[in-house]
């Protein structure tokens, strides 16, 4: 084909991919998307970065997306691994397949079944990101995907979740696309992405334009070039195919009369040219091998393009003498996007369609899965066969477990046209149209699906359950609400109909989105207090009936029963893991931690983190992780809440900020922020609130009100009471609306002292007095004794003030919270003090020295140590001074490497990256002024 002698005004791209490269190979990660119409060189600066890559000793995985394919799941995924191994054989072929490899394609096979939810998918993301990262693990890995335009959606979901997760992996990923249509989707995504650098090839200018020649290497003339660059703007594939075809006429370009026949042909018309000279046989195959799409086998082409075998060969070769197509006999490909596009053109809507039908037959023939004849089917003529509809129903079962409802969506719709009035069709289909976001065409599918529903009451039931999720989508919760109520009210009672269930459990979870429906949500919540827990229905109504409790104080013997029935035994979280995710089961643990039962708490978090290890997301690891967090810090183990929190915000650093990743964020900063007051480091707790402001969440979520409790203690703590209360007016606003006011939040404590600094008393007591109240409802000792320590404060008298303090102490012995019990005994042993009880106080700090050590309380230590000195003792050093150095998440990185896990193994438990985990331990050596990990276990005894 005619062409230049080298790549021509691409010297800046080039430049920065070499960089992009260079800094990839030091563990700095790099994603490049070039971007540009077609022609404009995109192929070529894609095949000189593999060649730089290769000259840097890169590994090398490619994929080129194909408009035929672009429906296939997985395709462009499965390309890029399938590609790496093709080339080799037996025991070598083996042996790749046990790696990284066999793990890629093993994750993909095991992908969710049909109707896949985003947390399932995310889980597929997540291994795939692993094997990434083991096949970059001995040397730099380029990833390349060229015409990304026609990936499938799951694998441009995936280069989105690797490209935001790059940054320190030696990978470099780069994507060349036509500028994505729809603004919105993950190509979109991905090319406005702030990881991302993107490069736009500019169009050739007349200079570079004069450096083109014909295949026999004539230059032309400038009056050619000036007429070549006006008709093809300066674009490199079309310039070279416009000489081909003045060539071809036989045009002299060196000569400048050329440049009179130029003014016909602009850039729709090139390809066409180029299409006009071939013969019948030729033009036939070009069609087929356009409709099979990238690397078409030659004889299935010919087949379906009806060319003879003897013929075959002569049409192969002249569409490669032509420059239509490079290949042979292991596939054809066309040589340009831009010629493959003009063939399917010149074929027209009809033989275009007639081909298809011819390809879905053969293949059919072959009995090749149905993903593959789906793309065909789509194109071809209805009734091309007659299962159509069964496979159409199975390809799309297959989209919709990759995360692709679009695809599922056009490939259910086609079934139904083939086969009009299948209710399980319809039933199918406005599943994925929920899930596509298209609720307004969901709708109707499911209302009629449910209504033809005469023999299953439960399958209607989750039918109508699902009908009212459209509505929710389409008018808003309240909406949902009142059409489930609705609903509701023409179906049996419960002990007539256990179906209902499925109906009241949706109509639970749709009122817990309203505010001004949750106070009704609790008095109905009420009639399944009886439940077992013996099914998913059940067990969801039982862990919003535990939240419900949890959120009204209600007793928490009755909450924590609540939510053990609806854990049962580990039930409640595989029923979430095979769902929408873990929001279930954090409400039933939220309420399990809020009663005090950490044993329970304790045994579902571990069985939790054994699955999520296995195969889970950074989002359900940062949902155990969260409930552990809690724990640890209901149960006063500072150190380990700080590591937790560290633990929670590392994983979905990287996650889109959907409603769950917002609350977990929320969370981590309010339990952070604590531990940072625990060490009176008013610059950490700040720095955990304002990092949390800075990803500028787009949902308003419930642990988003809990915030305000922590920036109210920040203002204390700064010395700020009016500040503190303005927090807390918020505060109380919010949650009033929400109808939420749980004990463990405790926000009246830090409000006495800011009314109380304010020399409001009154307002002081009343504060106290209503924290006290809704503590002994609940029941909790913890959160009794935390009252009444705090009262003690603003007790005049120093024996009613030892009373209290004494009452607080023995409600707390037997209680879970080590740290308000150390508080508390602090607390006590200087009211002792005070009274001249120095043997009484000596006791108490001594053991409240031990306590504060074990639960990490270093400005408690403090405080211990300069109470003994008050009392004439010289306290022993409560930290040592090497370990006591080291942050919470290098403690826990630590204590992993001296148990013997790898960095990688570190890595997976965390759901953090190799590469954080090796910074991780290069700070602890620093710290502790050791050398590697053999001297790790000495330096932390």
């Amino acid at each position: 084909m005619s062409s230049a002698s080298e790549i021509l005004e691409r010297e800046s791209e080039l430049v920065r991919i070499a960089a992009a490269l260079d800094e990839a190979a030091t563990g700095s990660g790099r994603v490049i998307v070039i971007e540009g119409e077609a022609g404009i060189g995109k192929t070529a600066l894609v095949r000189e970065t593999r060649e730089l890559a290769r000259r840097r000793g890169y590994g090398r995985l490619q994929a080129v997306g194909d408009e035929t394919e672009t429906p296939l799941a997985w395709g462009v995924v499965r390309q890029m691994v399938e590609r790496s191994i093709s080339r080799y054989s037996g025991e070598v072929r083996d042996a790749i397949l046990a790696g990284p490899a066999g793990r890629a394609l093993q994750a993909l096979d095991v992908a969710p079944a049909s109707g896949a939810s985003d947390a399932e998918i995310a889980r597929t993301l997540h291994a795939l990101w692993w094997v990434a990262i083991d096949l970059s693990s001995t040397r730099p890995l380029l990833i390349t995907v060229d015409d990304a335009q026609w990936s499938d959606q799951p694998s441009l979901r995936f280069l989105g979740y690797l490209a935001r997760r790059i940054a320190d992996l030696p990978i470099a990923l780069v994507v060349a696309t036509r500028p994505p249509s729809g603004g919105s989707g993950p190509l979109t995504e991905l090319t406005v992405s702030p990881y991302v650098e993107r490069l736009l090839p500019e169009p050739l200018s007349p200079v570079a334009v004069a450096a083109f020649h014909t295949p026999d290497g004539v230059v032309p003339c400038s009056a050619v070039v000036e007429a070549m660059h006006a008709a093809c703007g300066g674009n490199p594939f079309l310039t070279g195919a416009l000489l081909d075809e003045l060539s071809s006429a036989g045009h002299d370009v060196s000569h400048p009369a050329t440049a009179a026949a130029i003014g016909g042909l602009g850039p729709a018309t090139i390809s066409r040219a180029m299409l006009s000279r071939l013969a019948p046989d030729a033009l036939a195959l070009a069609g087929a091998a356009a409709v099979l799409g990238f690397e078409a086998s030659p004889w299935l082409a010919g087949r379906v393009a009806g060319v003879s075998p003897d013929a075959l060969p002569e049409a192969v070769a002249s569409l490669v003498r032509a420059n239509v197509l490079v290949g042979g006999v292991d596939g054809l490909t066309f040589v340009h996007p831009v010629i493959r596009e003009a063939t399917v053109a010149a074929l027209g809507p009809l033989q275009c369609s007639a081909m298809h039908a011819r390809t879905v037959r053969e293949l059919h023939a072959r009995e090749v899965p149905a993903a593959q004849l789906a793309p065909h089917l789509l194109a071809a003529p209805v009734g091309t066969l007659p299962d159509a509809a069964d496979l159409l129903a199975h390809a799309a079962a297959e989209s919709a477990a990759a995360g692709d409802p679009v695809v599922a969506a056009a490939c259910l719709e086609r079934a139904l046209v083939e086969r009009p009035g299948d209710l399980s069709l319809r039933e199918r289909l406005g599943g994925i149209l929920l899930r596509a976001g298209r609720a307004e065409e969901a709708r109707p599918h499911l209302r009629a699906a449910a209504a033809g529903e005469a023999h299953d009451v439960r399958r209607r039931a989750q039918l109508l359950a699902t009908a009212s999720r459209a509505t929710s989508a389409l008018e808003g919760p309240e909406a949902a609400v009142a059409e489930l109520v609705e609903v509701l009210a023409d179906w049996p009672p419960l002990d007539q109909e256990p179906a209902r269930l499925v109906l009241e459990a949706r109509l639970g979870v749709t009122r817990s989105f309203v505010a001004p429906q949750r106070r009704a949500s609790a008095e109905h919540l009420e009639h399944f207090t009886h439940l077992t827990g013996a099914s998913p229905e059940e067990r969801a109504l039982l862990a919003l009936r535990a939240q419900s409790g949890r959120y009204q104080n209600e007793p928490r013997a009755a909450v924590g029963e609540l939510a053990r029935r609806a854990l049962a035994s580990g039930a409640l979280f595989d029923d979430a893991a095979r769902g929408d995710g873990l929001v279930g089961w954090v409400f039933a643990m939220m309420s399990l931690i809020s009663a005090d039962d950490l044993e329970t708490a304790g045994r579902e978090i571990e069985r939790a983190r054994l699955r999520v290890r296995r195969g889970g997301s950074p989002v359900d690891f940062a949902m155990v992780t969260n409930c552990s967090m809690v724990a640890s810090w209901r149960s006063g183990d500072v150190t380990a809440t700080e590591a937790d929190a560290e633990a929670v915000l590392a994983a979905i650093r990287h996650e889109p900020s959907s409603p769950e990743v917002v609350s977990l964020r929320a969370t981590a900063a309010q339990l952070g922020g604590y531990t940072a007051l625990e060490r009176q480091d008013l610059p950490a707790v700040e720095r955990w609130i304002a990092d949390f402001d800075a990803t500028e969440p787009t949902v308003r979520v419930i642990p988003m009100v809990w915030l305000h409790e922590i920036r109210c203690r920040a203002r204390l703590a700064a010395g700020d009471p009016h500040g503190a209360l303005r927090h807390l007016e918020t505060l109380q606003r919010e949650a009033r609306e929400a109808n939420v006011d749980p004990v463990m939040l405790a926000w009246r404590l830090p409000a006495a002292i800011a009314h109380s600094r304010l020399g409001d008393l009154d307002r002081a007591h009343t504060a106290l007095a209503e924290q006290l109240a809704i503590a002994r409802q609940s029941g909790s000792p913890s959160d009794i004794g935390a009252a009444l320590r705090v009262g003690a404060r603003f007790e005049s008298d120093p024996t009613v003030r030892l009373e209290r303090l004494s009452e607080a102490v023995a409600l707390l012995e037997p209680a879970v919270d080590r740290l308000e019990l150390t508080k508390s005994l602090v607390d006590l042993a200087e009211s002792h003090r005070a009274l001249g009880r120095r043997t009484e106080s000596r006791e108490l700090l001594v053991r409240a020295a031990d306590l504060a050590l074990d639960c990490g309380a270093m400005a408690l230590q403090r405080r211990v140590a300069d109470a003994l000195r008050a009392l004439g003792d010289r306290p022993r050093r409560l930290l040592a001074p090497g370990p006591g150095s080291l942050t919470a998440s290098e403690q826990r990185v630590a204590r992993l490497a001296v148990a013997g896990r790898s960095n990688r193994d570190i890595a997976r438990e965390l759901f953090v990256s190799p590469k954080t985990v090796e910074n991780h331990l290069g700070r602890v050596y620093t710290k502790l002024g050791i050398a590697n990990r053999r001297e790790l276990a000495g330096a932390l005894t």
